[in-house]
């Protein structure tokens, strides 16, 4: 291990039990967590995509990584698998998705897209990583998270959030 990076982790669902597929995707980046480890709250958004999708339950989480973004990268894709995850393509609903935000100040293109490109474009990713590290530097933009997400809202309405308690399915 030659260091630590701090990583950023987006998780979704919105496929029944939502609460359960987020702890079960939690437990799975537990597992390769070094430490540090926070989590925002869970929310309830509208979906984004085709029409006819149920609301998302979305969370943001981070911690320490001692691997590289490749090695991470395919072990949140095959946490997907292992969770249920069936591909019913790109933006449709899902058991599980697990994100790969940020790597430690990394800045890669192709595979794995670091910072994720979306972030820049997604509330329902930037409000609970403002939760969690509202000072956090994206490298890319140099900019902190709490700019970033205050330029989408200049740029668009914002979107209801609901806080999500307990077990909601």
């Amino acid at each position: 291990m030659d260091y630590l990076n701090r990583v950023y982790i987006a998780l979704g669902s919105n496929l029944p039990n939502r609460s359960a597929h987020l702890m079960a995707g939690r437990e799975m980046l537990r597992r390769i967590s070094a430490g540090g480890w926070m989590e925002s709250p869970v929310y309830e958004t509208p979906p984004v995509g085709p029409a006819g999708q149920g609301p998302y339950f979305n969370q943001v989480v981070s911690f320490w990584y001692d691997g590289d973004p490749v090695k991470l990268l395919y072990y949140l894709k095959g946490a997907e698998l292992i969770l249920g995850r069936k591909d019913r393509g790109h933006w449709n609903s899902r058991e599980v998705d697990l994100d790969l935000l940020f790597f430690g100040q990394e800045i890669c293109a192709g595979r794995p897209n670091i910072p994720h490109p979306q972030i820049y474009n997604r509330q329902f990713v930037l409000v609970p990583l403002n939760d969690i590290a509202p000072d956090w530097v994206d490298p890319k933009t140099n900019k902190p998270v709490s700019e970033l997400l205050s330029e989408l809202l200049f740029k668009e309405d914002k979107i209801p959030f609901r806080v999500v308690k307990g077990e909601d399915p």
